[in-house]
């Protein structure tokens, strides 16, 4: 008989809601939310890039991405500027603050990391990792389709 309880899906689901609120816990006294998180931190490692390309790499709508960038920008965390080649179009570059504001964010999810694995093997974790990412790919291929 079907049991939504062993399903892998409902499994993640579950995993996924309990984790997420343990780094938005983590990320309460900072006055941000995890996806102006995952924006900044994106910024940090690609620095300059267009606002369209910004929204694909972080899974958000391009609407729902300068609503974050606004808030973002208000708290002094990231600049947009305009291109020479099309004023329309924005580039997007992290501020100092913003660049401190990720490595403090960080090191706090990343004790949250530590805590959801512990007494897990590297390996495993590794694994869960790996087969995460190709089923991420499988459900964008069957989106695209």
């Amino acid at each position: 008989m079907f049991d939504i309880n062993e399903q892998m899906t409902y499994m993640v689901y579950v995993m996924q809601k309990r984790m997420r609120r343990q780094m938005t816990m983590a990320l309460d006294r900072d006055d941000i939310t995890l996806e102006q998180f995952v924006v900044l931190y994106n910024l940090l490692n690609q620095d300059g890039i267009n606002q369209k390309n910004l929204s694909h790499k972080v899974d958000k709508d391009q609407a729902t991405l300068a609503r974050i960038l606004d808030i973002l920008e208000i708290k002094g965390y990231v600049v947009r500027k305009t291109t020479e080649k099309d004023r329309r179009a924005f580039l997007v570059f992290i501020t100092d603050p913003g660049k401190a504001k990720v490595k403090e964010i960080a090191r706090r999810l990343g004790h949250v990391h530590d805590r959801i694995v512990k007494d897990i093997p590297p390996e495993r974790v590794e694994l869960f990792v790996d087969l995460i990412k190709q089923m991420n790919e499988n459900l964008a291929k069957q989106m695209s389709e």
